[in-house]
């Protein structure tokens, strides 16, 4: 029953769940309390690092997701039986944490930007301008907008498109189809080094549910989501 986050600086992290049992009501025991960083780039072997621990049990119906300032916000856990443990009785958790990745406590200063266009087409060049950071370690990434529940983040994904600059006026190349990048929402951050931006939300491949198309008489829908 762990819960993975995708976070902009292409790390996961990886927290709640059970160490004994599956997922279900009492059947799962002895809570996770780590966080675990999990890093792609490292060598085999080396890729997971043991971070903070928390005190509370977050085990079945717990939730973990990646948050605009790159924390993750963690939550939940339904009631869970003792497993036959005679001290492992954990109830419903109305509890919310937030847990802050290495990138956050390293005290280098966050880069900035700015964008005007958020409603990108495929296969397009986008401009943004880097309000303060250097671009000689820049990145660029892109993380699905995600619904969360049962420990499957529906959505996640981690994408770094290819971009480049001249000053400090820098020029994206929207992922080419929906094949890489399902049309919806993303948040899309300025990674400098090791250390990202704050994100924004942009959206690709426009309004294939036609959501926009909705009856303008209802007016329960006004305004219209996702418009």
């Amino acid at each position: 029953m762990p819960c993975m986050a995708g976070l902009p600086d292409g790390t996961y992290v990886i927290v709640n769940g059970a160490q004994h049992g599956v997922a279900g009501f009492g059947l799962g025991g002895d809570p996770n309390f780590n966080a675990v960083l999990y890093d792609p780039t490292k060598p085999v072997n080396s890729r997971m690092s043991i971070m903070a621990n928390t005190t509370v049990a977050r085990l079945y119906h717990s939730e973990a997701i990646t948050l605009l300032d790159g924390r993750v916000m963690i939550s939940g856990s339904d009631p869970t039986g003792d497993y036959n443990q005679p001290a492992g009785d954990w109830p419903e958790e109305y509890r919310v944490e937030v847990f802050s990745p290495p990138y956050l406590l390293s005290g280098l200063p966050r880069p900035t930007f700015t964008i005007q266009n958020t409603d990108w087409d495929y296969n397009a060049n986008v401009q943004f301008t880097l309000t303060s950071g250097s671009t000689a370690n820049l990145r660029v990434s892109m993380l699905g907008s995600v619904v969360s529940t049962h420990g499957n983040a529906m959505g996640q994904r981690t994408i770094f498109p290819a971009f480049t600059c001249n000053g400090n006026t820098c020029t994206i190349t929207a992922p080419p189809n929906a094949h890489v990048a399902p049309p919806g929402w993303f948040m899309l951050f300025v990674v400098d080094g090791p250390t990202p931006s704050v994100g924004q939300f942009i959206r690709i491949g426009k309004d294939p549910g036609k959501i926009g198309n909705w009856p303008a008489n209802l007016p329960a829908f006004a305004p219209l989501p996702g418009v």
